[in-house]
């Protein structure tokens, strides 16, 4: 008989784990598997408490997923603040800009009053509104301006306020602490005017009190810090003024310039020391009334600009927190303003480059080499323990001064 063929015989797929098509066989994966379910398993024993754990594995392995869990919550909020927040901020701002910039109409146009926010539903006179702006009050009736500090600060500024329904004009201030522009809650909040102040198409408040966070991202009124001695950033607050000594703040219904005439911070807590509490003068009743707030901000200020100032006069305050102060910065509870002028009719806008050469630099060094204005409370009772020494600013700022 002749020999048989001692050459394997090929089997089906699946039998003695060869197959045909060159895969694995069913018992190679069914290994496989099985080593990938194992490998899941002892990594969720690893990580959770598991049946038959003793007391200190559960304990270890709580610890360890909470402290994981912080972890991962730290991080998606530190790239929130950081990252997404200025992103978000930052794409809200210049879809205002070139919605503003966007504009090609008429400068002004009318409108009649019924179509702007007013007491009197029924106002069918026709009033001039700037042409740029009013897609932004059709979109937030909120919006009563735009400022600038150019390149720095440009942003539409809101107000949260309304005539009630027995006419009586009332408002919020905490409103745009947390809201943006298009109503939406964000940490970030807006740039906002004090709610007291009416603008409208024949006044606007005698002081204008504009109010916006400090944020650490630079956004919003963060850029004011370079206002005030600033050791941080390394830039020289004074420079800093003369480079930047004017602000444009134009309503719906007319534009406006001012010139800086005062930098100063302001605690706003009695148990901390002296507290000026200038957001409460937004119209003023008599010229002693201006006169005196005016001299007050003048005794606080870090410099002169030498700008005179008059009762009648609209004055603009912009103010936001200042972390530089206390230790615990958090805290919030000092102010930083920096205070300016209104234009009047012809009078030239800016300031020659002798007036900046004579602005007055009062930040002045006491003994200890601090800085003596850093708050007006340091400056009477540290630089002068025994009581403040008087005003040491040119009465004439002030005309025909009737202060204390």
């Amino acid at each position: 008989m002749p020999e048989f063929d001692r050459r394997p015989i090929k089997k089906p797929d699946g039998q003695n784990g060869f197959s045909t098509g060159g895969g694995k066989s069913l018992r190679g994966q069914r290994a496989l598997t099985r080593r990938k379910e194992n490998l899941a398993v002892s990594i969720l024993r690893g990580l959770f408490p598991w049946k038959g754990d003793e007391a200190a594995d559960i304990v270890r392995k709580i610890i360890f997923l909470g402290s994981l869990t912080l972890i991962i919550w730290s991080a998606v909020l530190i790239t929130d603040h950081f990252v997404l927040r200025p992103a978000r901020l930052e794409q809200e701002r210049m879809e205002t800009i070139n919605l503003k910039k966007g504009y090609d109409g008429d400068e002004f146009y009318a409108v009649p009053g019924w179509e702007l926010k007013s007491g009197n539903n029924d106002d069918s006179r026709e009033v001039t509104v700037i042409g740029e702006y009013m897609e932004i009050y059709e979109a937030n009736n909120d919006f009563v301006g735009w400022l600038e500090i150019y390149p720095m600060i440009q942003y539409p500024v809101y107000q949260h306020a309304w005539f009630d329904e027995h006419g009586r004009w009332v408002g919020d201030n905490e409103y745009y602490l947390n809201h943006n522009g298009a109503h939406r809650p964000t940490a970030n909040g807006t740039v906002f005017a004090d709610w007291e102040g009416q603008f409208t198409p024949y006044e606007r408040p005698h002081n204008t009190i504009i109010y916006g966070h400090n944020l650490s991202t630079k956004n919003l009124f963060q850029p004011l810090t370079m206002y005030r001695p600033n050791h941080v950033s390394g830039v020289d607050s004074f420079e800093f003024l003369k480079n930047n000594p004017t602000i444009e703040f134009d309503t719906l219904y007319e534009r406006g310039d001012y010139k800086i005439f005062a930098v100063f911070q302001s605690n706003v807590r009695s148990h901390q020391g002296e507290v000026f509490d200038y957001w409460n003068y937004v119209y003023f009743n008599s010229k002693s009334h201006f006169d005196n707030f005016v001299a007050d901000i003048l005794d606080r200020s870090y410099y002169y600009t030498n700008i005179d100032l008059q009762y009648g006069d609209e004055l603009l305050l912009l103010s936001t927190c200042d972390f530089s102060i206390f230790s615990n910065g958090a805290d919030s509870s000092v102010r930083l303003v920096v205070a300016a002028r209104r234009v009047r009719d012809n009078e030239f806008v800016g300031f020659t480059e002798a007036e900046i050469d004579a602005f007055i630099d009062n930040r002045g060094i006491n003994d200890d080499r601090q800085i003596k204005r850093r708050m007006f409370e340091e400056y009477y009772r540290v630089v002068y323990p025994n009581g403040w020494a008087g005003r040491n600013w040119n009465k004439d700022y002030i005309k025909d001064f009737e202060g204390y």
